[in-house]
């Protein structure tokens, strides 16, 4: 299998389709509902957490109905998230056709792309994949970086691209650059992280 590339995209004001109200749905929900994208969800019926989490989105609109492949229309990125493996393999042909990138939640090889385990710290996103292999491994070990890097070093990773950005502004030299943010990344493992230089 050749190798994924990994990559962030950047969703505002992007028209992205959810199919689906259930568990699966609930769960490509959480990693959609900060995008800023413009979502639309189409489900026969929702769980009472999906509903919830929606209602508190403000450009999220919800469609109680059955799917239509022609509902695919004018999307720019799908995630296919029904309990019917038909309707699934039905939205990817018409996605795959449209070329419309889409995401097949029960299975991996008809996905254009998979969502990735992740957590947050202060300035960075660390994103964990399997590349559809096997969803729990990556999960698993998001939980242990997350144990390497406590959330309690929020403040201080801002602070340190803070303070790169003044370096940009005050030392014009890369060389010089590079060594003092080399020195202050070493300070950082030190104090906080408990690692050796």
């Amino acid at each position: 299998m050749n190798q994924l590339l990994p990559v962030f995209l950047k969703l505002e004001g992007k028209k992205v389709l959810l199919v689906g109200g259930g568990n699966v749905a609930l769960e490509k929900l959480q990693h959609l509902k900060d995008t800023g994208c413009e979502l639309t969800v189409i489900a026969k019926e929702f769980k009472s957490e999906v509903i919830r989490l929606l209602s508190s989105l403000k450009n999220a609109k919800i469609e109680t109905r059955e799917v239509q492949t022609s509902d695919l229309d004018g999307f720019e990125l799908i995630y296919s998230a029904t309990n019917d493996r038909q309707t699934n393999k039905n939205l990817v042909e018409y996605a795959k056709e449209k070329r419309i990138w889409i995401n097949c939640a029960d299975d991996p090889s008809l996905c254009d792309f998979y969502s990735s385990a992740y957590f947050d710290r202060g300035p960075i996103r660390v994103a964990v994949s399997t590349q559809g292999g096997f969803a729990g491994l990556a999960g698993t070990i998001r939980t242990i970086l997350e144990e390497i890097l406590p959330k309690e070093h929020d403040e201080e990773l801002e602070n340190l691209l803070e303070i790169r950005n003044v370096t940009k502004q005050k030392l014009g030299d890369p060389e010089e650059r590079k060594t003092a943010l080399k020195f202050l990344l070493s300070e950082f493992k030190q104090k906080y992280l408990s690692m050796k230089s």
